[in-house]
């Protein structure tokens, strides 16, 4: 299979070139040191390919995107409304543990799978209805997806099979554990031509026992 270029999505459309977009994001932490040797086997056998490896900072697990308008669009009272509504409602959502990997070579760039799937799809249901009570249904546009952790896309064509059979012969162990303790709303800016997600950090909200 040929891996294509990767285009970044603003709900099913093409994100608008020069806006950013809110976010809610799962990040990696500080303690979570097999993930992050992970990530640095798979960068290893990613260097031979035309893929834009995720920096440290910027790997994430999408939770959801908020579509009704671009984050420009959105002021600082409408923001706080959303860290309100996520924090009251994740209160109830327990911290929990959650595998990456196996690393896989796709369409349009490799990611790390995520597993279990039910913690996860708790916590987007949680966040996505948080985000619906503040914006309404139409802020939702996102399609909800397998949860996963990007580790690079695709900037150019290559043959996705090679890349698959080199990150499984090279990078072993394939999983490493995380800890999801809380979750981020971030104003996300995507860069189509260097293939790179960045964000300004908007707030940081605790799960459960962990706030």
């Amino acid at each position: 299979m040929v891996m294509k270029p990767f285009v970044f999505q603003h709900a099913q459309d093409v994100w608008p070139a020069g806006e950013t977009l809110l976010h809610v994001y799962i990040t990696p932490r500080d303690q979570d040191r097999e993930l992050a040797a992970l990530v640095s086997r798979g960068r290893r056998v990613l260097r031979d390919f035309p893929i834009a490896c995720v920096e440290d900072r910027w790997l994430h697990i999408t939770v959801d995107q908020i579509t009704d308008r671009v984050g420009a669009a959105i002021p600082p009272a409408e923001r706080q409304a959303l860290v309100g509504e996520l924090g009251k409602r994740l209160a109830g959502v327990e911290a929990f543990d959650i595998v990456i990997g196996s690393l896989m070579s796709y369409a349009t760039g490799v990611i790390a799978d995520v597993h279990p799937d039910e913690p996860f799809d708790d916590l987007h249901t949680t966040v996505r209805a948080a985000i619906q009570a503040v914006r309404g249904a139409d802020a939702t546009g996102y399609p909800a997806k397998v949860p996963h952790l990007t580790l690079g896309y695709a900037a150019d064509e290559c043959d996705s099979d090679q890349v698959q059979r080199k990150l499984r012969n090279d990078v072993r162990p394939g999983h490493a554990p995380m800890r999801v303790e809380a979750v981020h709303l971030v104003d996300v800016t995507a860069d189509a031509q260097a293939k790179t997600i960045t964000w300004d950090h908007v707030a940081t909200i605790p799960l459960g026992a962990a706030g």
